[in-house]
């Protein structure tokens, strides 16, 4: 806490009214897979100071990987003289004060022994298994990071975490035809569990195998599609962008800026911020603007019960702050076994990676269904490409028909299938 108390006493000297401060550093190790072979094992160090300075209604802030006194000073001078040439904002506000409090969770050393024995373990039976899959990149790390942060009005948190992270992208070749690149990856605070089981990495892998021949759909339709866990967190990132977060509710434009309280989406779906757990294992103890994070529902049995608004958004449209900080999204699971999904669609898709851009204002969406497969009559078919998408994301979740029993656990975030219909499917 030392660095971060320093740094106010520089800001106040400098001439701020209210300041902040946060402190970082972290240390990852690193084990990486490139082309199939084992290729490299590093640790690197990162630092991060952050300074933010008030004066009156203004704001300025810097950032540096420097924490000696002088630089401290430099930078504090320079956060004053910024907020002093800024726009006035009555919005621009630190939070409240709150007594320190210190978090910790998971090690705080890698096993570097245990790393080298998983990820070799993962090679060899991605070998033995699905020997026609590359496996182009792999990453397993190790990362431990102590933050702390203060303000002027008495506000303190430090947290230290460690956790391990494995992400794995594969194609498969079949002569000269090959698949779409594929991904998954999860992190958890321990390597208990063999690394083809973290998150849906032996699924995709087989389906990997099953997507070297693939061909467009016929034609143009309205149909159904069944969001995989892995393709539903960018679906749930498109909601909170267009219609619950900052932006779009300071702006105006989020079509659900009124709806607070209201049914938004089907009431088949609950949608839970837990950065505190159960449903996370590697979540977060305070927000970025400096509160404890408290889980909270943002959708709750369809009704809209929390904006993921800071303090400055909140300030600024008079909505409440959500009191979580918006991540480490948990998806309820619901009471449809993913089998009994598929028989229940007459034509659609198995969405398993959706390539498009953000959604308009409005929440219209457009792109490419990637890694997916037709489903016709209740049978997943066969995989496709040159398939195209659209709809809107707002009717979308207000459409789904079923939530899967069966969940995918992320680490830090969990997610169900989810089946919706209204989606315009479109082939050559």
């Amino acid at each position: 806490m030392d660095i971060v108390r320093r740094t106010l006493v520089a800001l106040e000297a400098a001439g701020a009214d209210k300041a902040a401060a946060s402190f970082s550093r972290g240390e990852q190790s690193e084990l990486n897979v490139d082309a199939g072979r084992m290729s490299l094992y590093r640790t690197t160090v990162n630092v991060s100071l952050g300074l933010t300075a008030h004066v009156e209604t203004r704001k300025g802030s810097i950032s540096l990987n420097k924490y000696d006194d002088e630089s401290i000073r430099v930078a504090a001078i320079e956060a004053v003289s910024m907020a002093r040439s800024s726009e006035p904002d009555p919005a621009n506000d630190i939070s409240p004060a709150r007594p320190l409090e210190s978090f910790s969770a998971g090690p705080e050393l890698p096993d570097d022994a245990a790393m080298y024995s998983r990820l070799k373990e993962f090679v060899g039976y991605a070998a033995e298994r699905y020997p026609d899959t590359r496996l182009e990149q792999c990453i397993l790390d190790f990362g431990q990071g102590r933050s702390y942060y203060a303000n002027s009005n008495g506000a303190e948190f430090t947290e230290r975490s460690g956790s391990y992270s494995f992400s794995a992208m594969f194609t498969t070749k079949d002569g000269t035809k090959a698949s779409s690149f594929n991904y998954s990856g999860a992190s958890h605070r321990n390597l208990d569990t063999a690394l083809k089981d973290w998150a849906s990495v032996d699924a995709l892998m087989k389906q990997s195998t099953e997507q070297t021949s693939v061909g467009s759909i016929e034609g143009n339709f309205s149909g159904d599609v069944i969001i995989t866990p892995d393709c539903l967190g960018d679906f749930i990132s498109f909601i909170d962008g267009v219609y619950i977060s900052d932006y779009s509710l300071i702006t105006g434009t989020s079509p659900w800026k009124d709806k607070l309280g209201t049914p938004v989406t089907s009431p088949l779906f609950t949608l839970r911020s837990q950065p505190n757990g159960p449903g996370i294992e590697v979540g977060y103890s305070y927000t970025g603007d400096g509160f404890r994070a408290e889980n909270c529902p943002i959708i709750e049995a369809g009704i809209l019960r929390n904006f993921t608004l800071g303090l400055y958004g909140s300030n600024k449209t008079g909505k409440p702050r959500c009191p979580s900080g918006g991540g480490a999204p948990v998806v309820d699971a619901g009471d449809t076994p993913f089998q009994d999904m598929v028989k229940s669609v007459k034509r659609g898709l198995l969405l398993a990676r959706f390539s498009g851009g953000s959604p308009s204002d409005n929440g219209d969406f457009s792109g490419v269904a990637k890694n997916s497969y037709l489903i016709e009559n209740g049978t997943i078919v066969r995989p496709v490409g040159e398939t195209m998408i659209a709809g809107n994301i707002g009717k979308l979740f207000r459409e789904i028909r079923a939530v899967s029993r069966e969940r995918v656990d992320y680490g830090s975030a969990v997610f169900p299938w989810v089946l919706a219909g209204g989606v315009s499917i479109s082939g050559k």
